[in-house]
């Protein structure tokens, strides 16, 4: 098994009406939050093809979606991380793959958050 991607798609406030994309995806209605667009296929298989010149017809399926926090609006330029943390509460917003899993330096940052433990919000535009 080979997988392409990630493909980014934003979503709109709300995914149906009155029902907005944050409940959406922990509710009941989590097939319109998760659901891949079948016709976004064609420019997958254009791309692939650029170096797989023989990948048949059929070939490729969506495998999983899933709906990811931004820190910036489409349009907008990207912003950076944030770290953010509560106690031994620490959020890490906004850090695109691989960022989270291969940056050594958030981890001792994490590290240090964890061991000082403190009462007082820690916010840190990195």
């Amino acid at each position: 098994q080979v997988r392409f991607g990630p493909d980014v798609e934003w979503l709109p406030p709300e995914i149906l009406p009155g029902l907005e994309v944050d409940e959406a995806a922990y509710g009941s209605h989590q097939a319109a939050a998760y659901q891949v667009d079948d016709k976004k296929s064609e420019a997958f298989y254009s791309e692939v093809r650029r170096y797989w010149p023989k990948l048949p017809d059929g070939a490729l399926v969506a495998d999983y979606s899933g709906v990811r926090p931004k820190l910036s609006a489409p349009g907008e330029p990207a912003a950076d991380f944030q770290v953010a943390s509560y106690g031994k509460l620490v959020n890490l917003f906004g850090i695109e793959s691989p960022g989270l899993t291969s940056a050594m330096s958030l981890a001792e940052e994490v590290v240090q958050l964890v061991m000082e433990g403190g009462e007082a919000p820690h916010d840190a535009m990195q």
